[in-house]
């Protein structure tokens, strides 16, 4: 593979297929939001409204992946998961993240203690969408052990396999075109 690391893994029986410097720290980047998506689920019901901040969205540089959500927006967990996974919004990362936890940093807090209950030994988040910081990595073994438990989430797999996910109107955005695909 080009990338610097990987890890092929078969499931049900722990049988390590494939594994390439699967132990090397490296920032996660947008594979971050896999631990985001699964505290939202844990933390939230899909119906849930969260409210959009100014700052949620002034975190995310011009030219990152968004979804266009609007400071002010009341909008549904089951919206930002998919807005989140399909299409990598970092601004809905961040609406999580202080919706759970009140900031970033906090939510950060519970990131890492949800990945030391999974028995990761290398990883450290300081943010909930994965922006590169050198205090902000992971390894390949241990965004498995994340995959794995995430996948064993129904609503998880739901999200994860949607093809195309449309974000309805909202109190702030009165359209209907904000539109999520799926690219993995």
């Amino acid at each position: 593979i080009n990338s610097e690391a990987g890890l092929l893994i078969e499931v049900n029986s722990g049988k390590v297929l494939f594994d390439k410097n699967a132990t090397k720290q490296m920032n996660p980047a947008s594979t971050t939001k896999i631990m985001t998506a699964i505290l939202a689920l844990e933390n939230c019901t899909l119906d849930e409204k969260a409210k959009v901040s100014k700052n949620a969205i002034a975190l995310v540089p011009s030219g990152y992946t968004t979804a266009r959500l609007v400071a002010g927006e009341e909008i549904s967990i089951k919206d930002l998961l998919y807005g989140l996974m399909l299409n990598s919004a970092n601004e809905a990362a961040n609406v999580i993240a202080e919706h759970i936890s009140g900031s970033i940093d906090d939510f950060a807090i519970l990131m890492n203690k949800k990945a030391k209950e999974l028995g990761c030994t290398n990883t450290h988040f300081v943010n909930a969408n994965g922006m590169h910081n050198e205090d902000h990595y992971t390894t390949a073994e241990d965004l498995a052990k994340i995959a794995i438990y995430c996948m064993k989430n129904e609503e998880f797999r739901k999200i994860v396999s949607t093809v195309e996910y449309t974000i309805p109107a909202t109190n702030a955005y009165s359209k209907d075109d904000r539109i999520m695909k799926n690219t993995n």
